[in-house]
């Protein structure tokens, strides 16, 4: 009798074994590719309601100030005054994860006003940075010698990314590819690459 409930204390055990084994690859899987999805960093969460962009601000400034906007690109220039900093940015649009796209945008630059003093060998240009803040009056300046209307905006969260690096393929070659065919590594000679 004791023999029949160990039995099927096994038999219970082992289809518990069966069924987590399946489940395994699975439940693997979902907790890896949620662990790739990106997510902004804190304060830098998408805005809700319209995306309001630096062109439109640009263009029709009364409307606008004190609203609050999520913006991105990469640094152009970086001015240190008393009391804050002002960082030129070449606007991008912003990834899933908040950092700013390679390519795209509207081409328009704006400015980042950021309380305290931020170390321009940081925030070089050629590096990215995510701002959110509350817009302030448009301000012109001359870009060369054309005059320039920068939308301004006064920040409260930013984040800094690093320069952006494309990613190159990698070299892959058929599995039977052979770039010295028909002559082997020596060219035309045989056993050297010598006549004597």
């Amino acid at each position: 009798m004791q023999r029949r409930g160990t039995r099927s204390v096994v038999t219970t055990a082992y289809k518990l074994y069966d069924s987590m084994l399946r489940w395994l690859p699975a439940l693997g899987l979902i907790w890896l590719v949620s662990g790739c999805a990106g997510k902004p960093p804190k304060g830098l969460e998408p805005l809700a309601g319209e995306a309001l962009g630096p062109a439109t601000v640009r263009n029709q400034e009364s409307g606008w100030l004190g609203g609050e906007v999520r913006w991105g690109g990469d640094i152009l220039t970086v001015r240190n005054r008393p009391g804050d900093t002002e960082i030129e940015v070449f606007h991008r649009p912003l990834g899933a994860n908040a950092e700013p796209e390679p390519e795209g945008g509207d081409g328009v630059r704006f400015l980042a006003r950021i309380e305290g003093f931020l170390d321009p060998a940081a925030y070089q240009p050629g590096k990215r940075l995510t701002v959110r803040g509350t817009l302030a009056p448009v301000v012109s300046r001359n870009v060369g010698e054309y005059p320039y209307r920068y939308p301004v905006v006064d920040v409260g969260v930013f984040h800094l990314w690093p320069a952006y690096e494309p990613v190159s393929a990698p070299h892959w070659h058929h599995p039977y590819y052979d770039p010295w065919w028909p002559y082997g590594p020596w060219g035309p000679w045989r056993r050297h690459p010598y006549w004597w």
